[in-house]
């Protein structure tokens, strides 16, 4: 369906959570899914959002709870609060894309580099381990980002080196806003890099000690899909002015972020994920090898400290991988049933990217 809001200039926006330039409607099982994925896992609260790769066009958007605008005066004012724009958080593993993209850009690494991974990296004084506590000796890069290991990709930042790493954060868009057509986006400028203590790169590395919203993530991981491209996502399809000209919005690229080969890269070593990692719950019958994405697993910082046993588990993914039709982006905030991304979030994933398969005709 779609909104209609008149603007200051007296022209009209037409945002569309559905398409008016297309066919592609989106899938009405997103909030449903959604919904039924935070009360399975009795999560405090989840987001959901769905982008056309190549345009920025966001086709679908949701957040669990949600509130009742015939409900107005009695809706708690918090309730009101668009997360996927307005909430900072700690993203977790889904950074590793990052991380690891901007390592095979310059050229610090391969998919096939390997390394002694002993379970633990000892950074200024401080050891940092892998989520499973475990080494798991000799593996590649394609292994760091498939079984999602903190200490892998540790060693990307440092053989990146920081400068290089620093940058790479800044060009992925990561403390800047992302320009969305949406009221009230927020956004967390990185500290300079002379201020960065040699630990907090390193858990920066994989999400931790840095701040993002959903909707930077979300254009962030989708370099991967464009061939490299940083695109700006949008809601809006197009303005009407008084005359009733229809004048649409364009696409738009924001810039190149890293190379078409490193893109392509990224993207086989997230289609590994999937296959051969910890985004198994994405799996969809006669996609093999043909999902790309990450999942994210993130300890919420309050108060100076991480508090114990509450996390955001997340997952990101495209396909097919190499025309990818959309990503989408799912978030399932202080789950109490299980609380790993694999686990919460991919399968509200799948469930989702099942329903569009079938709703717009998606070919593997």
């Amino acid at each position: 369906m779609t909104e209609r809001a008149t603007t200051a200039s007296r022209a009209t926006t037409t945002r569309s959570s559905a398409a008016s330039r297309d066919s592609r409607p989106p899938s009405e099982t997103s909030p449903t899914a959604l919904a039924d994925g935070v009360q399975k896992y009795q999560a405090e609260s989840g987001s959901l959002i769905i982008m056309e790769p190549q345009t920025g066009r966001i086709v679908a958007w949701a957040d669990v709870p949600s509130y009742d605008a015939n409900a107005f005066a009695t809706t708690p004012t918090a309730r009101f609060i668009d997360p996927i724009v307005s909430n900072l958080y700690e993203p977790g593993s889904v950074m590793k894309v990052v991380t690891l993209s901007g390592a095979l850009d310059t050229h610090a690494i391969t998919p096939d580099t390997r390394f002694n991974e002993t379970g633990v990296a000892v950074v200024g004084g401080v050891a940092i381990r892998n989520w499973d506590n475990r080494a798991h000796g000799n593996v590649t890069m394609t292994q760091v980002l498939q079984n999602s290991l903190n200490v892998g990709a540790i060693k990307a930042e440092q053989l990146e080196g920081s400068g290089n790493f620093y940058q790479y954060l800044q060009r992925f868009g990561i403390g800047s806003p992302t320009g969305v057509d949406v009221a009230a986006e927020t956004s967390e400028p990185l500290r300079a890099l002379p201020k960065w203590k040699p630990v907090e790169l390193a858990t920066a590395s994989f999400g931790q000690g840095v701040d993002a919203t959903a909707i930077q993530m979300l254009a962030a991981i989708n370099v991967a899909a464009t061939g490299g491209n940083l695109v700006w996502p949008h809601v809006v399809d197009q303005v009407i002015d008084s005359n009733g000209t229809r004048h649409p919005v364009r696409p738009r690229i924001i810039r190149q972020v890293v190379s078409p080969k490193t893109a392509q890269q990224m993207q086989q070593m997230m289609v590994g994920v999937v296959e051969h990692g910890s985004g198994f719950a994405a799996r969809i019958d006669g996609f093999k090898n043909r999902i790309a994405g990450k999942t994210g697993t993130a300890s919420i910082p309050e108060n100076g400290k991480y508090l114990p046993d509450q996390t955001i588990g997340s997952f990101v993914g495209f396909l097919p991988a190499d025309h990818p039709q959309f990503i989408m982006l799912v978030i399932t905030r202080k789950p109490q049933v299980l609380f790993e991304g694999a686990y919460v979030a991919a399968p509200i994933w799948k469930t989702v990217a099942s329903a569009l398969i079938t709703q717009w005709q998606i070919a593997p």
